[in-house]
């Protein structure tokens, strides 16, 4: 949780950009089946950003007389189930709130005042608030108030000193988690065994992840979240996943090896080639560098092997002109990240690219999640692969746009190979790139020994 003095900087910075006040709605608890068993509950990040409190059916409201928190009245049988409920003095300090009141009086608090909103990801609330304010609102789509949404992109892309923080103990524990696993890959063990035992080490630690983790000997699905395999010798095992701390702040990693503990001669070249494209990217993730200069940095590197194997027959500029490249590296090189996997991605593309400027339309490239010269304090995540997509190999379209540029005979030759990934989040600093898991293995030299060097999870479960 932020300190209070951090949450009432941010609220009293939020309020000079806007100038109006503001109405924030948490999100509900969401019915797994029954009422009483719900999904778990994640509590929207811009209400975490601004407000702070963690539970569900909760609005904020934000003036220059103060804030309010409005919570629901609990019913009268409520610590029998639940146990004493929070004082709301302990949550006003906590949170460095002025006034707490009961929901019932929000809509009276807000009666006839100009109030900017925001949608959230709960269409109940949505509507709720549409009929509170007036204001159509959908996630994803109508998303309120612009001049609010752009306060709070531009405050929350850039990460305070206490942020960044609670991402490098997300880090630390998701570094454990990722040896654990690393260390109980065996032949004969199952993809299921192996994300059950990331869950348990986080879960250990009071982190859970921050998003659904692709554990997968198909690297080459993208977000593979189907986790059915068992690992034999010859794979390779991809793992994306990170930690989310109680503050809600996590990060997103990508580790690749094989299951045998051993490269053989084609998955080294691909590995060596990924790792020397993400430390150039890296390298690049400087104040001013556009985003697209880091991207294209990955590419060039990439493709530089994609020729020496006679995959690729064009140069480098014109692959990227055309795009060939996407063929084997389909994705941007990275995203912001922060309180969400894919920070500030329920704006849309308003976070990540220029006004009036959109994604391009070419294959590969229109999946660039980031376009915007890097500022101090930014988080990005740097994440460049080679695929061997059997889907995107056999496009008759891809096939006619690209022509001869691809050896499409000597690709296919490589169905099978699956895919390799690696990830790192990275800090932009005065200094330079800050990477924030540099300690989770990815070098040959460090990884491989890991891979296999502890028990199976069967027999750390015993």
């Amino acid at each position: 949780m932020m300190h209070a003095a951090t949450l009432r900087a941010r609220r009293s910075a939020l309020l000079q950009r806007v100038g109006r006040p503001i109405l924030l709605f948490g999100h509900g608890q969401r019915a797994r089946n029954l009422p009483m068993n719900a999904l778990p509950f994640r509590q929207d990040s811009s209400f975490l950003y601004v407000c702070g409190y963690e539970g569900p059916d909760a609005a904020y409201l934000l003036d220059e007389s103060g804030s309010t928190l409005f919570l629901p009245e609990l019913p009268s049988d409520d610590a029998l189930w639940h146990g004493p409920a929070t004082p709301r003095e302990a949550i006003s300090d906590r949170l460095g709130i002025e006034q707490i009141q009961p929901f019932s009086a929000l809509a009276e608090a807000v009666q006839g005042r100009d109030v900017v909103t925001i949608a959230v990801a709960d269409s109940a609330k949505n509507r709720a608030l549409s009929e509170l304010t007036g204001k159509a609102l959908r996630f994803g789509c109508q998303l309120g108030d612009l001049e609010l949404v752009d306060a709070l992109i531009a405050m929350r892309r850039v990460k305070e000193p206490e942020e960044i923080d609670q991402m490098r103990k997300a880090a630390t524990l998701t570094d454990r988690a990722f040896r654990a696993v690393i260390a109980s890959t065996h032949e004969h063990t199952s993809e299921r065994e192996l994300l059950a035992l990331l869950r348990a080490v986080l879960g250990a630690e009071g982190a859970t992840t921050g998003y659904d983790p692709i554990l997968t000997v198909h690297g080459e699905i993208l977000h593979n979240h189907c986790y059915d395999h068992t690992l034999r010798a010859g794979q390779l095992l991809l793992l994306d996943a990170g930690a989310e701390v109680a503050s809600g702040y996590g990060v997103d990693v990508t580790r690749t090896w094989p299951v045998s503990g051993r490269f053989d001669p084609r998955q080294r070249a691909v590995y060596d080639a990924v790792l020397s494209s993400q430390q150039a990217a890296i390298e690049r993730c400087r104040i001013g560098v556009r985003y697209r200069e880091v991207h294209d940095t990955a590419c060039r590197a990439l493709i530089r092997f994609l020729q020496d194997e006679k995959l690729l027959r064009c140069s480098a500029d014109e692959a990227i002109e055309t795009g060939a490249h996407g063929i084997f590296y389909p994705h941007g090189t990275g995203h912001h990240l922060g309180l969400d996997v894919h920070d500030l991605e329920n704006f849309g593309d308003r976070s990540s690219y220029a006004p009036g400027a959109s994604r391009p339309s070419q294959f590969g490239t229109r999946n660039l999640r980031l376009d915007l010269p890097l500022e101090a304090g930014w988080v990005v995540t740097v994440e460049p692969g080679l695929y061997l997509v059997p889907a995107i190999l056999e496009d008759p379209t891809l096939r006619q746009t690209l022509g001869d540029r691809v050896d499409w005979d000597r690709a296919a030759s490589w169905i099978g190979f699956g895919g390799v990934r690696i990830e790192d989040d990275i800090h932009v600093t005065p200094d330079g790139p800050d990477n924030l898991t540099a300690a989770i293995p990815k070098d040959p030299d460090q990884l491989l020994p890991l891979v296999g060097a502890g028990p199976t999870v069967a027999q750390r479960l015993r």
